[in-house]
């Protein structure tokens, strides 16, 4: 299944809520390493956004 991408914002929230899941104690192993991996995914879309907003921010000055 292809994840949607999010916009930087939406993807920050979720980065959250995932690391408030990580974080409590009560949170299953495997369920940890599902979402160390969504928080990887959300990261490198995080990365990519910046990086093209990096790349405009010439054209525009």
């Amino acid at each position: 299944m292809k994840k949607i991408k999010k916009n930087y914002k939406e993807s920050l929230e979720e980065l959250q809520k995932i690391v408030e899941k990580i974080e409590n104690p009560d949170t299953d192993l495997q369920e940890i390493s599902k979402y160390v991996k969504r928080a990887s995914e959300l990261v490198k879309q995080c990365q990519e956004q910046l990086r093209a907003i990096e790349e405009d921010i010439p054209d525009i000055t």
